[in-house]
This record gives C-alpha cells, structure tokens and sequence, in this order.
C-alpha cells in the first residue's frame, strides 16, 4: 500500500470521543464511568469509528439545581468552540448523561452543528445530524424531558425534606456528638443517638460557656486534653461557637423552604418559634442551650476587645455617689478602680478585689449555705429547670417581635398589642427563676465548701466574675459600692473604710 493510499485510509476513518457522567450513586444501580466507557468502546467498534480520549464528569448532576461544576464538561464545551475536539463524532451512554439543562443542550448542539460533530446516544442506538430539523427536535425534546424529570425530582426532594423537618427527623450530615443507626437491609434511618465519646464534649462546652469560660479559653483547654474534631483537627474558638449555636444539641430541627449553601439566608438563624421539635435524644437542655444563644449573639458581645474580663470587679462594682459603674484604669503600672461615669472616685484595685473574695469565699464556706446549695442537688429541681425553658422560650419570643418590627414584616400597633403581655410573662417568670435558682446557679460555677478558696484560685477571671454577679447583689451579700476619697493627701484612706454594702 502507497503512502497516498495510507493517508487515503487514514481519511475515511472516524474519530469519535466520549463524555462520561455519573451522579453521587448511593444505590449502585447507577452505570459507572468505566461501564458507560465499555459500552462506548463496543458501539464504535461496530460502526468502524475510533474512540479517542474521554471527557469525565464522575458524581455530579447535570440538572440546574446542581451546585457543583462540570469540569469535564466545561472542557468539551471549550474543546468545540476553539475547534480543538479532533473527532467526528460526540459520543453519549443517553441523553440525560449530557446535560439536563435545555440552555446547556442548545449550546452542545449549535457548536457542534457548527464544527460538523453527530451526537451518539448508546441508549437510543441512533446517531444524530444536529444539522438536521428531525434529529435536532429529538434532541431538544430530549433536554425538555430532563429538565422536566430534573425539576419533578427537586420538588420530591424539597417535599421530603420539609416532611422530615416537620416530623422531627434528622437531615443532613451526622453532627459531631451524635451518631446514626440504620437498617442494615434497607440502609433506611432508624434513630439518631449521642455518640459516647463525642456527646460528652458538646455538653461541657455548654455547661462551660453559661459558667462564663471564654470560647478561646475552652478551645485551649480541648486542645491540652487533645480533643480533637472528627477529622483529627484542633477545636477553633470560631468551631466551637458553631456547635454552640447548633439546635441541633437541644433536639430543635430547624429547616428554612428556599435557602441553599449559596443562599444569603443561609447565616440568619431560624426563629425558634419557627423550629421543630427532634426526635432524638438532646444533649442540653433547653434553657441552657437557649442562655447559650443570648450570650453569643449580643450585640454587644466583643470577642475581639483585648483585656476583656481580666479584672474581678469591672463594671460590677459602683460608685456611692452616682451609682455608676466602676472601671480600671492604670496610675503608672498600678490599676486602679474608677467611676467611669462622672469620675467621682478613685482606689486601688488591690485591696477592693481583696476585700471582695474574702467576703464572698467566706458566705460560700458557711455551713448553712452549704447545705442550702447541696439540698438543691438532692432534691428535685423540675420546677426551675421548667421554669427557665418557659422563661428561654418566651424571651425568644419577645426578640423574634423586635425582630420583625425592625424588618417591617410586623407593623408597630400589632407588636404594641402583644408585648405587654409577653413583658408580664417574663417579669413573672424571671421572679420565680430568681427565687429557685441562685443555688442551681452556684453550683454550676464553683462547688461550695471549706475548701472553696482553692477551687476559686483554679477557677477563671471569667468564672470569678460571674459568682460576683450572683452574690455581690442587694438581695445577698450587698451590691458593693465605694465612696470618695474624704481626705486629699499622700496618706490613703484604707479600703475597708471606703467600702459600702448596699442592700437597697
């Protein structure tokens, strides 16, 4: 054979390339890359062509509501309008493989009429001629079909899932502390439960967060204990403010119609009152998870402000004479408390910080108070546990109302009408909860008895301060407060002196 006729032959023979798709295919029903190349390959051994290099898209969907890119796809489509396919021929397992958007067929089909490219469907054993009125109406038809199945898919996919919202089921991934059951025929879910290692973590970052540990500080302590996410990384302050604001930990489904992972909706949390109730087993109460939600998400929460916390009395301490505040400043190295208000007073902070722990770790070491604290442990505590989910869920309900207001979904004159009967509800409720929880409350930041000082050294700036909240109030021990200076001079009046109890 000549060279001309080499070339000759060369000429007659057919190039075909395929594009090969498969969905995330759980069912395994699903034809593989490899089983939809093996097909290709017999077709165009029967019809005399060549099959080249591949074009592979492996578990994406091609429908509209997919959010993933097509790389090989992409590639195809760039290949034909730069004239680089090199084939004659497009080969496809079946038409949904393509696309099953009718935009993304238009486009595949007028770069290929333009380039003069057939369209092989494997399962329609047909190769069709996009320059031609017939075969492109098959074509199309096929998109629109697609797209449509596509569309119907979405729709039962969206139905399923406000289902399960509704009913309390678990969606979506496994959340860290819990761990799911399946059938093992069926593979259908059956419960949801904590998982026994991972479960406990999740409660202590919420027992720690109402105790007033720091996000930061935690994440330093798990990091010491080497606890570590699922994935073996280190718990990060922003990670662990996650979990925190999860419903998920106090058995609430939360599902919002219409939003996806690109959807701005998305960061918005979900009214509680907009919440389902789980099914599953919850890690904290409901109360505990709601304190949790106030305190991460007020507005005037900075957890970037340096110095945050560091000293026992700021801002819980007053000023005798106009009863505002007292802050730090610095004299030098030296801090001193001041009425940040009118600056009325000055002391050192020292001895005031001195005074106050002696005086709150001597009530937390009296025997009565002991008792008073560990009865609450022994006896039943229903009443303030329910008591305080009541008094969570109404203030929820009361922010959801400012909320609205502020958006303009609710006029002025309805919230009006409703808030002074959720204002008495929660002015009722926040008097009961006072009255049984104080001890609850003391418990669970420091455990009374003789040796209380050592647990105080162990404890947190941000732990001290909230036992000072609790006890340094007029219905305990005295909101405590300091009076000016009544002498000028080198000599300073002692701190003991200048020291008031009030009591109201």
């Amino acid at each position: 054979m000549t060279t001309t006729q080499v070339a000759d032959q060369q000429k007659l023979v057919i190039l075909a390339r395929d594009y090969l798709r498969v969905s995330l295919d759980r069912s395994g029903r699903a034809r593989s890359l490899e089983e939809q190349h093996a097909d290709h390959e017999l077709v165009a051994t029967e019809h005399g062509w060549r099959l080249g290099q591949s074009y592979r898209d492996e578990s994406v969907s091609a429908s509209r509501y997919s959010r993933k890119t097509r790389d090989g796809f992409d590639r195809l489509i760039a290949d034909l309008e730069n004239d680089q396919f090199g084939a004659q021929v497009l080969m496809i397992w079946e038409s949904s493989r393509g696309s099953r958007r009718v935009g993304e067929w238009v486009t595949l089909m007028e770069l290929c009429e333009r380039r003069s490219v057939s369209i092989h469907v494997v399962t329609h054993n047909r190769t069709y001629d996009p320059a031609n009125g017939r075969d492109r109406r098959s074509l199309l038809e096929d998109a629109v079909d697609g797209e449509y199945e596509s569309s119907k898919m979405s729709a039962r996919l969206r139905r399923a899932v406000a289902a399960n919202a509704v009913a309390g089921r678990p969606g979506g991934r496994i959340p860290y502390g819990y761990r799911r059951v399946f059938d093992p025929q069926t593979r259908q879910l059956i419960s949801q439960e904590p998982e026994p290692v991972e479960a406990p973590v999740v409660a202590e970052l919420y027992r720690r967060l109402v105790a007033g540990h720091s996000l930061h500080s935690i994440a330093r302590d798990f990091d010491a204990r080497g606890i570590r996410t699922r994935s073996g990384l280190v718990f990060s302050p922003q990670h662990l403010r996650c979990l925190a604001l999860c419903p998920t930990y106090t058995a609430l489904r939360a599902h919002r119609p219409g939003t996806g992972p690109r959807s701005p909706e998305r960061h918005t949390p979900v009214p509680v009152s907009e919440m389902y109730e789980g099914q599953w087993t919850p890690l904290v109460s409901r109360a505990e998870w709601l304190a949790v939600q106030r305190l991460l998400s007020a507005p005037e929460r900075r957890t970037s402000r340096p110095g945050r916390g560091k000293h026992l009395l700021s801002l819980i301490a007053r000023c005798a004479r106009c009863e505002g505040t007292l802050a730090v400043a610095y004299r030098g190295e030296r801090p001193e408390y001041f009425c940040r208000t009118k600056g009325c007073v000055r002391i050192t902070q020292a001895p005031v910080d001195q005074i106050a722990e002696q005086v709150m770790l001597a009530y937390l070491a009296r025997p009565d108070v002991i008792d008073t604290l560990r009865a609450g442990e022994q006896h039943d505590d229903r009443e303030l546990s329910a008591i305080q989910d009541q008094l969570a869920t109404v203030r929820a309900r009361h922010d959801e109302l400012a909320e609205a207001v502020a958006a303009g979904t609710l006029s002025v004159t309805l919230a009006a009408r409703s808030e002074p009967a959720i204002l008495a509800e929660i002015q009722r409720l926040e008097k009961r909860s006072a009255e049984l929880a104080t001890p609850s409350a003391l418990r669970g930041l420091i455990e009374p008895g003789a040796d209380v000082a050592r647990r105080w050294a162990a404890a947190p700036m941000s732990t001290r301060r909230e036992i000072a909240r609790l006890l340094l109030t007029p219905k305990l021990l005295g909101e405590l407060r300091i009076t000016p200076s009544p002498t000028r001079g080198p000599r300073p009046i002692p701190a003991e002196e200048r020291i008031q109890w009030w009591r109201g």
